[in-house]
């Protein structure tokens, strides 16, 4: 990313080098070192978290951005949940829920589960009670060496891949 560059109405300002914007692990912001802990100013943050395309992240509040480093994933998945219906709901860092995707649940390296979530621009790290709410739903294969989801009657294989 450039220091500044135009969009037709007026200036970008990159404020990356004097607001350091990082997200660790456990999905916790951090400006300049301080983890942000009001509620407001920390939804206000993931509202505005866009995926730039050369894989970074960014946010962007009028014509200023920020580059934010992301330590594994930029979102965490908090709880599972198991629908009536027999879907599974997740809930994020954010507080926001959305339902699972069984084709877009993978296992990366380490053995830390993942999940593409926020429409699929983004992934998702499965916090440890999380993993072992989903855990319930997951079978082994004839192999001995797949696993799959099993979602409302169906399997569907547990993939090993990095993050996007």
């Amino acid at each position: 990313m450039t220091e500044c560059s135009t969009d037709g109405n007026g200036q970008i300002f990159d404020v990356s080098p004097y607001l350091k914007l990082k997200i660790d692990k456990d999905g916790r912001w951090f400006q300049n070192g301080a983890e942000i802990i009001h509620p407001e100013i920390y939804r206000l943050f993931t509202g505005k978290l866009e995926k730039t395309a050369d894989g970074g992240y960014l946010v962007r509040f009028g014509r200023e951005t920020c580059r934010v480093e992301v330590e594994d994933a930029p979102f965490v998945v908090r709880r599972v949940d198991e629908l009536g219906d027999g879907g599974i709901v997740i809930q994020l860092n954010d507080n926001s829920q959305e339902p699972l995707d069984p084709e877009r649940f993978w296992i990366g390296s380490g053995n830390v589960p993942y999940c593409r979530v926020k429409e699929g621009v983004f992934h998702a790290r499965f916090s440890r009670p999380a993993y072992y709410q989903l855990a319930r739903h997951i079978v082994p294969g004839d192999d001995e060496k797949a696993f799959f989801l099993l979602i409302d009657g169906k399997r569907t294989e547990i993939k090993r891949q990095e993050p996007m």
